[in-house]
């Protein structure tokens, strides 16, 4: 199931990814009243990396913190580039990148 995609902006590239408004809110986990989650993410071009990335919920938004831009520098992201974030069939979290240029 995906989640959402993104284009990359410069901040978050250089702070914290914050997700779209159109992200499928229902299929990350529950933050059963706390700000704060974390959520294993693989990535990588067989998904064989993991990263445990801090995802935050402040004032409605949500982006993802501590974690993301080790993803990024990982995956040679940029402004520009889109990122999707899929939930597998066996309940864990993938994310995926493309050139933003092609």
């Amino acid at each position: 199931m995906e989640i959402f995609i993104k284009k990359l902006t410069s901040v978050d590239m250089e702070r914290q990814l914050e997700l779209p408004n159109d992200t499928r809110r229902e299929a990350l986990p529950p933050f059963n009243g706390s700000r704060d989650i974390v959520i294993p993410i693989k990535f990588g071009h067989d998904g064989v990396l993991e990263v445990d990335v801090h995802c935050s919920c402040r004032a409605g938004r949500i982006a993802f913190t501590r974690g993301w831009l080790e993803i990024a520098r990982n995956l040679n992201l940029n402004a520009g580039d889109f990122v999707a974030l899929r939930r597998e069939d066996n309940g864990r979290y993938k994310m995926t990148a493309r050139n933003g240029r092609a």
